[in-house]
């Protein structure tokens, strides 16, 4: 699963959905499905995370409560921000890839095949501004959705445990207001974006000191 996959609930739930017995936020996870939104949509508005909603959507598919929705031409245009296909004649635009590149290929993201060192976090600069850090990754791929989708693969490479010591349980994707004070977690992003994009952090992420 991307994140760009749309589900809908199936015949399969609505006969058996009084029997269904689940937590809250897997009902509101399920519930939310509705052949529409994306994925990546569908976990932001039901409050769950990307590394939450993957297993809990594969277990609705497993019990066929759910199904992937097939969607047009047009709309898939539309979703990844390419320009109308009348314009363009009969090639589709590729789609911005966020997996990681292939021995064979490298990155859309990168303009080499290996990354760029990242410098240590300096402890001159003042705290990480997580919405910056935020802004700037969604702002690499021209397109909200694929932005959104690139943040949660950077920051699933972010150890848990630091994002806990901070009391970081989820990163909005718009208007976070979280400061990054401690050095290790700053860097861990940094090292995080860098990994994923293949770019380092600007200086603008940093509040001032």
């Amino acid at each position: 699963m991307t994140g760009t996959e749309i589900y809908k609930r199936t015949d399969v739930y609505e006969s058996t959905a009084r029997s269904i017995r689940l937590h809250a936020p897997e009902w509101k996870l399920l519930l939310a499905y509705d052949g529409q939104r994306s994925m990546a949509e569908v976990a932001l508005s039901a409050e769950v995370s990307f590394a939450q909603a993957l297993p809990l959507t594969q277990k609705f598919l497993d019990q066929g409560w759910i199904e992937e929705q097939p969607i047009t031409l047009e709309q898939y245009l539309k979703r990844t921000g390419a320009p109308n296909v009348a314009a363009i004649g009969s090639v589709v635009p590729s789609a911005v890839i966020l997996h990681e590149p292939q021995a064979e290929g490298a990155s859309p993201l990168s303009t080499s095949s290996a990354p760029p060192p990242v410098p240590a976090a300096k402890s001159s600069r003042g705290a990480m501004r997580l919405g910056a850090v935020v802004d700037y990754i969604t702002s690499l791929t021209g397109n909200v959705s694929l932005g959104q989708l690139l943040v949660y693969r950077v920051f699933l490479r972010v150890p848990p445990e630091l994002l806990q010591a901070e009391d970081i349980v989820s990163v909005h994707l718009v208007n976070d207001t979280s400061l990054i004070r401690t050095e290790s977690l700053q860097q861990a992003i940094a090292n995080a974006v860098n990994e994923v994009t293949k770019r380092a952090l600007p200086d603008g992420v940093f509040a001032p000191a």
